[in-house]
């Protein structure tokens, strides 16, 4: 029994309510995005020259973050994490192969090439699995949330969409960590020189 009148049991059992609810929200946006939910009718990059070439730039911007997150969450759903964190790294390994596709679909052959990546440890030990995935996913909100407003008007609302699974997934790994999952009632933008330099931190992408 604690000061407030709750239990230690009660206490961990509304951990664990909240953190499958967190994790059926988040399945059920994989599931969406396996059926299709991010705008998969719009064609490959087309238009103005300028507006063209600024979506591709941004979009390889984030292809890049995608293919290192791609590549995590597969590694490490086969490396041993366990328990609400291997069904984590399953559910957001498929979320990010969709966002890849998605991505290189509407780049076409303008697509960059995907880095080789060395994840070491992080992948496997749990606890510094977590705070890897946390640091990803919320410097992946970041940077959509960046960018939002520079891409064409026809790919906003895809942009949107993923913009609003990568939250998902921050507030499901906070959740694990204990962590408030949603502390600020507007997440951070942050500029590709910022995000490029959070994720230099990692030193994850092979030379």
């Amino acid at each position: 029994m604690t000061d407030n009148g709750s239990t230690v049991d009660g206490d961990a059992a509304a951990s664990a309510s909240r953190g499958a609810f967190l994790g059926r929200v988040a399945v059920a946006a994989g599931a969406a995005v396996a059926a299709g939910g991010i705008a998969t009718a719009l064609p490959k990059l087309a238009g103005s020259a300028p507006a063209a070439s600024r979506d591709v730039r941004i979009l390889n911007y984030v292809l890049r973050l995608e293919y290192l997150k791609a590549a995590f969450y597969e590694e490490a759903a086969g490396q041993g994490v366990e328990g609400e964190l291997q069904q984590l790294a399953e559910v957001l390994a498929e979320h990010e192969r969709a966002h890849v596709e998605f991505l290189r679909k509407r780049l076409g052959a303008e697509a960059a090439a995907p880095p080789s990546f060395d994840f070491g440890d992080a992948a496997s030990e749990s606890g510094r699995f977590a705070q890897t995935a946390l640091t990803l996913e919320e410097t992946a909100v970041a940077a959509y949330v960046g960018q939002g407003a520079n891409v064409s008007r026809r790919l906003m609302v895809p942009f949107a969409q993923m913009t609003s699974v990568e939250a998902r997934h921050a507030a499901w790994i906070a959740d694990i960590l204990e962590r408030h999952p949603a502390p600020l009632a507007a997440d951070e933008a942050k500029s590709p020189d910022e995000v490029r330099a959070a994720l230099a931190e990692l030193a994850f992408e092979v030379p």
